[in-house]
């Protein structure tokens, strides 16, 4: 098989290809460009290339180019099916040291912390992509962090899911509170909703 059909392939079924991919899989970067000037194949951005450009994940797109943040509050919410609608603002969280701005560009409310790595686990997208999300149990518990404003309503509504859902883990969410000291700001909550 030549390969622009093995790239024309890996197409099809993850719906788009990064030059990552491509080097992965032993293949020359310039067949890509080649692609391109055939009109087979659309540059998305820097290093992501689709047949459909309507088809791109944006989650994949914005986790693509900035690979160090965690999709997290709302947004998170939202990818584990605890929030119906889609954020009207997306939120990722950053390590202490990275430059929110370019995020900020990306139309993304960038948080900092410096417990980042805590909690991320993996989402799989349409395509086979994968996003890194935090943990619902994480998520709840960032929504009452003082510094940041979460809806109450959309707060309790997601906690109240939670508790509900065949996949709860109080003694992960107990074990996050004390990890991040809100054990107090969890506690009343659990005790009207238990």
């Amino acid at each position: 098989m030549s390969q622009k059909k093995k790239i024309l392939r890996i197409l099809e079924e993850h719906g788009l290809i990064t030059t990552k991919m491509v080097t992965e899989n032993g293949l020359s970067r310039r067949i890509l460009s080649q692609l391109e000037d055939q009109k087979l194949i659309s540059r998305i951005e820097r290093g992501i290339y689709a047949m459909n450009s309507e088809c791109v994940d944006r989650y994949f797109l914005l986790q693509y180019r900035f690979p160090q943040g965690v999709f997290s509050h709302e947004t998170a919410l939202h990818l584990l099916d605890h929030l119906d609608q889609e954020p009207q603002q997306l939120h990722m969280t950053f390590p202490v040291g990275f430059n929110s701005l370019r995020a900020k560009n990306a139309e993304i409310q960038p948080i900092i912390s410096k417990d980042v790595t805590v909690g991320i686990r993996p989402v799989s997208r349409s395509g086979g992509t994968t996003i890194h999300v935090y943990e619902i149990e994480r998520t709840l518990l960032d929504l009452l962090k003082p510094k940041y404003t979460a809806d109450k309503e959309q707060f309790f509504a997601a906690l109240k899911h939670y508790l509900c859902s065949d996949q709860k883990d109080i003694p992960k969410l107990l074990n996050y509170a004390r990890l991040f000291n809100l054990e107090s700001k969890i506690q009343p909550y659990l005790e009207v909703l238990l």
